[in-house]
């Protein structure tokens, strides 16, 4: 592993990011009280014994929110692992859904981290509208807001830190911890659109063709989660992406992907994470970034940490999921960041460095 960057992060919020904290205060007085979940457990064929075993997974909770039905996971510590005091909040990109982090969340939990990952509105399980929600980035940024309230976890004096990957909802969630920062603890962004050189993947641009060329394309998940990708993706890992788009809620969640895709520009929709994240005082940022993404370069990456002041960890030999790739060493990076104290001795990275060697630089 090589680490590539610091940047002196700003200490001292500005007028408007002290409004926003003011307005967030409005949350706090209607959050709702998270309750008690018990760790999950998935029961899996070990080759090795020839037995089934217990391995750390998540539940699947539902909850009411904005109107609509969300689905989400929720990631307990083992019992007699120490629970750490923050909770982690982690938003999949379009076209994907919470599944994504299942490993990564378990390498948290191993941690002593409490996960949430919701299915974003017309993804995974949770409502797929066809009115009153229009699927832009303002819509899902209010939605993630009023679930955040719902499930508890919308407050002020127990900010959570939150995990972004992949493209526009994600982006979304920037925009709400950019225009709420007292929600926000810590922020890591992996592998998510960051410049004007970064735009829509094959399965993604088809939507967005002359003409309507790409109207009612299918939904090519398996292209989406494997072309950008290092290594393969098993089989039974790749059925859980693309469940959402068989069966009878297939089409729902097809045209809500198409939805996603055509009512956001993604250079204006990367320029405004830019813009709302170039003002001082918001969460602290660490981009966890795998150099080997087929879909987005680093340069961009590199450019907008120096612009935001952020802080990053490259993975060579990690591809456009880092969550799918290589769990284990994107938690190690995360974990260490969000118990880091924030210095830039304590981060040990240099800055705006190129990687030059492989995935051995330890912590």
């Amino acid at each position: 592993m090589a680490a590539c960057m610091a940047s002196k992060m700003a200490v001292a919020p500005s007028r408007g990011a002290l409004a926003r904290k003011a307005s967030v205060k409005v949350a706090r007085r209607t959050a709702i009280r998270v309750r008690a979940f018990a760790p999950a457990y998935d029961e899996v064929f070990d080759g090795n014994t020839g037995q089934m075993e217990k391995v750390l997974s998540q539940s699947v909770e539902s909850v009411s929110a904005g109107g609509l039905e969300w689905s989400y996971r929720v990631g307990i510590p083992e019992e007699g692992t120490e629970a750490k005091p923050t909770k982690v909040l982690m938003i999949h990109g379009a076209g994907l859904n919470s599944f994504t982090y299942n490993k990564l969340s378990r390498e948290l939990q191993k941690m002593g981290y409490t996960t949430f990952a919701p299915d974003m509105p017309g993804h995974g399980a949770t409502s797929k509208p066809t009115s009153g929600f229009d699927y832009s980035a303002a819509s899902y940024q209010s939605a993630l807001e009023a679930f955040m309230t719902a499930a508890g976890i919308a407050d002020v004096e127990d900010p959570v830190d939150m995990i972004v990957s992949g493209y526009i909802t994600s982006q979304a969630a920037l925009l709400l911890a950019a225009a709420n920062p007292g929600l926000f603890r810590r922020v890591i962004v992996m592998n998510t659109p960051l410049g004007p050189g970064h735009k829509l993947p094959d399965p993604l641009a088809v939507y967005t063709r002359p003409f309507g060329m790409g109207k009612g394309a299918q939904a090519d998940v398996y292209k989406l989660a494997y072309f950008g990708n290092e290594f393969t993706i098993p089989e039974e890992t790749m059925a859980k992406y693309e469940a959402p788009y068989a069966g009878g809620d297939g089409e729902a969640a097809r045209a809500a992907l198409e939805a996603t895709v055509t009512k956001n520009d993604l250079k204006a929709l990367t320029s405004a994470v830019s813009k709302a994240w170039s003002v001082r005082g918001l969460p602290k940022v660490r981009v966890v970034w795998g150099v080997n993404d087929k879909y987005l370069g680093d340069k961009d990456m590199y450019k907008w940490a120096e612009d935001v002041r952020a802080t990053f960890d490259c993975i060579r030999s990690v591809g456009h999921m880092p969550q799918e790739d290589f769990p284990q060493e994107a938690a190690k990076f995360i974990g260490a960041y969000l118990e880091s104290e924030l210095k830039v001795s304590a981060l040990g990275s240099v800055r705006l460095g190129k990687v030059t060697k492989d995935d051995d630089y330890q912590r």
